[in-house]
Formats: structure tokens, C-alpha cells, sequence
């Protein structure tokens, strides 16, 4: 594929809240052993892309030790490799960038640098299977300055977030957009992910940067479409899981324990969900222990109770303990007694025997990294 990819690393940083104060939303644990950044990396290398930069403002230390090198991903190539793209990396960048356009003035020097014809840029917002390579096959086919890849799907996230709805034509061409208005009635949703030519991109980003514009949706893709420049549509067909606050975070993850979901994201052929894999212990399980319709990582110690819960490696959970409808991630003790629902427990909490906490879907309650109860 002549394409590179370019990931911004912490897109709706804060939209997670809590779940971000310590790593990048790239880095955010999702599905028992991977992380949200697998998915987009994973779909890109299947498509054949293998010059991926992503760019970072701050608190990618996890990001990085998860990544390191790119080699499961097969990006520490000779000719190719996994770049990261924190502020400050050249000598003409700017700050730290607070948008999309402003992290891709600042990489320009990386961009000029790369051959390849396409880039597809992309959010971490989201986690889904994705074939590019047919995304790429009709933006080459169609002509357009910019393919925007959109979802149809309704939107249940929280208010604030400006989610994006296009007005898509019959062939394909977008020819309006607004703030999506939330409700069940399901309508084509922006990803914010998008194919162009890497050299119409530098041009964009260099003159943007002379005109002091900051933001790539608003002053320039909004304006190409209401120009009626060819700016045109790819639905995404397979199952795009939203990671834009701890609501649809907690209810996405749980999506996972429906088999149509988890064949739909890991079990495509030629489409592998590649990860760090990390050597465990196969999970061990007590003589009371009962496990229903759940996912349990290895290096887990199962002693009580799991319902329709994701258990990350690591994770013990005691005696006479019941938790259900709750992510647990990695190394998390649980004692003996507890009942958690609808609960989301950060990387090496603590929870003491006999506590009892509960949120519910649209608010769950959240445990963070080191925290005791």
C-alpha cells in the first residue's frame, strides 16, 4: 500500500475523564489484553500500511511501553517503521498541539520526509475491524480530495462531545454536516478518520499555518464541502465501538461478551487483531469459584464469583465475592465479601473484604490506578 499512517495518539482525551489522568486514550485497556491503539494499528498493517506515525502531547509513558519498537505489529522494518510524534520534535514545530491540524503543522518535517502517495489519519476514539485497503480502493476509484469514513449508528454518548452527521448524497459525495443531536435513530456518524494525498496535505497544512487556522474540521474540511469540492463518504460495515466517555466505554466493552461482536472484531480472515502479547500463567480457578458469560485474561485467580464481567491479567478475586457487569484491568486485588456492579476498576486498585460498590451503565462507578477502598 502507498499510504502512511498518521494516529493522533489522545483525541477526546478528556471525554474519559479519569480513565486518561494518567495515559493517553491511545493506551486505554480495552477487551481483557489489549489496549484501544491495537485496533487502529492492527487495521492499518493489515491493509498493507506500514510508515505510521503517531502523535502524543503528554503522558504517553504506558503508550510507549506498550508499543516499544512496533514489532508485533511488524512495523521495526528496515525501510518502515513506528514513529512517535511528540510536541517539540522539530525544529520549526510549534507547542504543544491543542487539535488534529495543529499536531500535523507541527509534524510537517515527517510528512515531507515519506514518499508514499495517501495518508490515513486517524483518531484513537474508537475500536473496530476495519478493511482499509477497500476504503482506500474507492477513494482511489472516486476522485475525491477526501474520503471521510463515517458509521451508521445512533448516539447515546454524552452531550458535550460534538459528534458529527453527514448528509450524504446517492453517490457517495457529502454535501452537508452538524452536530449530531442525541437519540436511537440511527444516521451516518463522522469517525474522523479520512484518506487524502500526503502532498495536498502538506500544502493544506502549510498554508493553514501561515493563516493561523487551528482546527482541520471547521476551517477545512466544513468549508470544502460547503464549496462543494468532491469531499466524499465510506461507510465503515462492520461494528465501530465508541470509546468517547466511561458510559460507552463500560457498555462497549461489555458488547464483547455477545459472540457476533467479538467475531466481528477478532475473528475476520486476513484481519488479525494483532497485540504485546505478555507470557501469564493460565488463569487458575478456586473450588468455588463461578464464572458466567465473561472474559478472564490469564494470571487471574478466580475465588468468588464473575458475571458478565471482563477480567484484565493479573486480577485476584476472593472468597464469597460477586462481581458482575464490570471491567476489571490488570493486577487489581479483590477481597473476600465484595460486590461490584457496573463498575470500572483501574490497574492495581485495591478493594478490602466486605465493600460493596455499584454504579449503573450510563454511571459507572470507577476505581483509579493504586487507589484502596
Amino acid at each position: 500500500m502507498n499510504a502512511l499512517g498518521l494516529i493522533f495518539a489522545d483525541s477526546y482525551d478528556g471525554a474519559l475523564d479519569k480513565l486518561t489522568e494518567k495515559r493517553t486514550l491511545a493506551a486505554v485497556p480495552f477487551g481483557a489484553r489489549y489496549r484501544v491503539v491495537d485496533f487502529l494499528l492492527s487495521n492499518m498493517v493489515n491493509a498493507g500500511i506500514h510508515d505510521i506515525g503517531i502523535t502524543t502531547t503528554g503522558k504517553y509513558d504506558s503508550l510507549m511501553h506498550h508499543l516499544r519498537s512496533g514489532a508485533p505489529w511488524d512495523l521495526d522494518r528496515k525501510r518502515s517503521r513506528l514513529a512517535f510524534l511528540p510536541p517539540y520534535t522539530s525544529y520549526n514545530g510549534g507547542g504543544i498541539p491543542e487539535n488534529r491540524l495543529e499536531a500535523i503543522q507541527n509534524n510537517l518535517q515527517y510528512l515531507k520526509s515519506l514518499p508514499h502517495k495517501y495518508v490515513l489519519m486517524s483518531g484513537c476514539n474508537y475500536v473496530a475491524n476495519i478493511d482499509f485497503e477497500k476504503a482506500f480502493e474507492y477513494h482511489i476509484a472516486s476522485g475525491a480530495r477526501i474520503t471521510a469514513l463515517y458509521t451508521k449508528t445512533d448516539l447515546h454518548r454524552q452531550q458535550e462531545l460534538e459528534v458529527m452527521e453527514y448528509t450524504i448524497e446517492e453517490d457517495g459525495r457529502i454535501s452537508g454536516h452538524k452536530n449530531a443531536e442525541l437519540g436511537d435513530e440511527i444516521r451516518p456518524l463522522s469517525i474522523n478518520t479520512y484518506i487524502m494525498e500526503r502532498e495536498d496535505l502538506i500544502e493544506i497544512a502549510e498554508r493553514s499555518r501561515r493563516q493561523g487556522k487551528h482546527s482541520f474540521r471547521h476551517e477545512i474540511l466544513f468549508p470544502m464541502i460547503d464549496a462543494g469540492e468532491k469531499v466524499m463518504s465510506y461507510e465503515i460495515p462492520a461494528p465501530v465501538l465508541f470509546m468517547e466517555d466511561l458510559s460507552t466505554y463500560l457498555r462497549h466493552s461489555l458488547k464483547l461478551l455477545k459472540a457476533d461482536v467479538r467475531d466481528a472484531l477478532f475473528h475476520v480472515d486476513g484481519r488479525p487483531i494483532l497485540t504485546n502479547v505478555k507470557d501469564s500463567a493460565p488463569a487458575r480457578y478456586g473450588d468455588n469459584a463461578k464464572v458466567t458469560n465473561s472474559l478472564i485474561a490469564d494470571g487471574t485467580v478466580i475465588e468468588g464469583e464473575v458475571r458478565n464481567s471482563i477480567i484484565f491479567r493479573g486480577v485476584r478475586v476472593g472468597r464469597d465475592t460477586v462481581v458482575e457487569n464490570s471491567v476489571i484491568m490488570t493486577d487489581v486485588t479483590i477481597g473476600d465479601g465484595v460486590r461490584l456492579n457496573y463498575a470500572v476498576i483501574d490497574k492495581d486498585a485495591i478493594i478490602q473484604d466486605c465493600r460493596s460498590l455499584s454504579g449503573y451503565i450510563t454511571h459507572p462507578f470507577y476505581m483509579g490506578v493504586n487507589e484502596v477502598i
